[in-house]
């Protein structure tokens, strides 16, 4: 009887945990909202803590900051390591990686990334999440 009890907790445990988000997730998704409010640094220090939890899409972001230097010192080699570790699971990376190798100009990425009708990047968020952030005031 015990054992069942015990097997059952750690099953819905199991299950309460899988539908958490990490503390990486959530720091990707402040990271996004401090970007768009222009604050680059913040995001950065947001993006770079989220993308050592191996979040991919903070990964690629951080290569893009430190390739433009947004919010922290222009640094193309370690960029290019950023989009080195997202490339595997990161069409976006893959491309920018490809741009660099061939030594095409960086301003117009930013135009051929939205021209290559990459996916857009989702990292899924659970509600708890969205009820923290519904409004975001940028204040400038």
């Amino acid at each position: 009887m015990l054992r069942n009890i015990f097997i059952f907790i750690s099953i819905c445990t199991v299950f309460l945990l899988s539908s958490c988000n990490g503390p990486g997730v959530n720091a990707y998704h402040h990271g996004n909202d401090a970007y768009r409010c222009g604050d680059y640094k913040v995001a950065f220090a947001y993006y770079l803590y989220a993308a050592n939890q191996n979040v991919i899409p903070a990964q690629y972001a951080v290569g893009y900051q430190y390739f433009y230097g947004l919010g922290t010192r222009r640094n193309e080699p370690e960029s290019i390591l950023w989009f080195q570790r997202a490339a595997h699971a990161s069409p976006r990376a893959q491309y920018a990686l490809s741009l660099i190798q061939n030594k095409r100009p960086a301003q117009p990425w930013v135009f051929e990334l939205k021209d290559a009708m990459l996916p857009p990047v989702k990292v899924p968020m659970n509600y708890n999440h969205h009820a923290c952030m519904i409004s975001v005031k940028c204040s400038k």
